[in-house]
């Protein structure tokens, strides 16, 4: 049995249906969820009517629109597809190839809890373990603690709305906190204090002016939206220093997992915070569940960071990495990787198909690279 049949009849045994998903998707699609920071990364070209496709950078978002056409036809309770497939991405590490395989599974409408989790923990690790990792080291996060503390502080909703969107970029939240937009601020600056029907006339006469149109299947109104949340991040942020030193002590944890909890209540105490005991209680007791899980080999110095996990897009919640070691090498290339995206559905849905989502993929061309084995 060669590596890859044997990570996905591993994984098979989690029950679920096998699905095949198209190679091509809408470029909208990982566009629009994760804006153009990622054209770089993914392989587009436009068909003969102007539309513009990409290869599939994933397996999630595919499933994830066919799980979205099974339940507009027969709506379901819960649900796991498994799959296996070519993905790709041009490389940003030397090395890497464009295209490569992932195996993985998703699981849909399950309850939102801890016991889930750790089952999707537990099942990506076993796959590893039966591939034949003997250790590695693990990254953990959850993309739902900086929205929580956010939220908790009190600030007026624009504020919040800016600071959860910078979060997502590296350095964001620093450049908003100090007056300025994302990476994109120049734009956004120019734009800023305009409301939407001034950044509407500003859009039309651009086209206007240069006779460019929409990329691919973005309307107009698409882009006038985009800048106009842009534009609203851009405004001039006025924080106490208390809420600005606390937001960086929030996104400098980094620390071992199992001291995360401790660290994130005495923030929570200390600033006087309420309405969080739900989130951190959860939070906790997912990691005292972790590390007593039978396939702590897998964890090594495991360590937890509030800003680990941005880079995954849809991500929403719990997040984890698997590596073969604690290099900083092997940390670039995990050999496994998942966690929580429960508001997908509805995003790629305009709202119409809702239900949680957690899955995660294991790369066998990296663990190949560790046992020697054939994929």
């Amino acid at each position: 049995m060669s590596l890859s049949d044997l990570i996905f009849s591993t994984i098979a045994k989690r029950g679920g249906d096998s699905v095949d998903v198209p190679v091509i998707i809408e470029a909208a699609v990982p566009l629009e969820l994760s804006g153009e920071v990622v054209r770089s990364r993914i392989c587009t070209f436009a068909d003969g009517d102007g539309r513009e496709w990409a290869l599939r950078p994933d397996l999630t978002l595919p499933v994830a629109q066919a799980e979205i056409s099974a339940r507009d036809s027969h709506p379901a309770g819960e649900s796991i597809r498994r799959y296996r497939g070519p993905v790709f991405r041009l490389p940003s590490l030397v090395g890497e190839p464009v295209e490569y395989e992932q195996i993985g599974l998703e699981r849909f409408a399950a309850p939102r809890g801890v016991d889930e989790d750790v089952w999707l923990f537990e099942t990506l690790a076993e796959a590893c373990i039966a591939a034949g990792v003997a250790s590695g080291e693990t990254a953990f996060g959850d993309l739902s603690i900086f929205p929580g503390f956010v939220d908790a502080l009190g600030l007026p909703d624009d504020v919040a709305a800016g600071l959860k969107r910078a979060f997502r970029q590296e350095g964001g939240v620093r450049a908003y906190l100090s007056g300025h937009a994302d990476s994109q601020a120049g734009i956004a600056h120019r734009l800023k204090g305009m409301d939407r029907a001034e950044i509407t006339a500003f859009v039309e006469d651009i086209y206007a002016m240069t006779g460019l149109q929409p990329v691919g299947e973005r309307t107009s109104d698409e882009v006038v939206e985009r800048l106009s949340q842009q534009a609203a991040s851009a405004t001039e942020t006025s924080l106490s220093s208390d809420v600005d030193e606390f937001l960086t002590a929030l996104l400098s944890l980094d620390l071992s997992f199992q001291d995360a909890p401790a660290a994130l209540f005495k923030l929570a105490g200390d600033a006087g915070l309420k309405g969080l005991d739900g989130l951190l209680e959860t939070f906790s007791l997912r990691t005292e569940r972790l590390a007593r899980s039978q396939f702590a080999n897998l964890f090594g110095a495991a360590k937890f960071a509030t800003r680990f996990g941005r880079r995954f897009t849809y991500y929403d919640g719990f997040v984890f990495e698997i590596a073969s070691g604690g290099s900083a090498t092997a940390m670039q290339r995990p050999i496994a990787a998942g966690g929580r995206y429960d508001s997908l559905l509805s995003d790629l849905s305009g709202g119409t198909v809702t239900a949680t989502a957690i899955g995660g993929i294991v790369i066998p061309h990296r663990l190949e690279t560790i046992s020697g084995a054939s994929t």
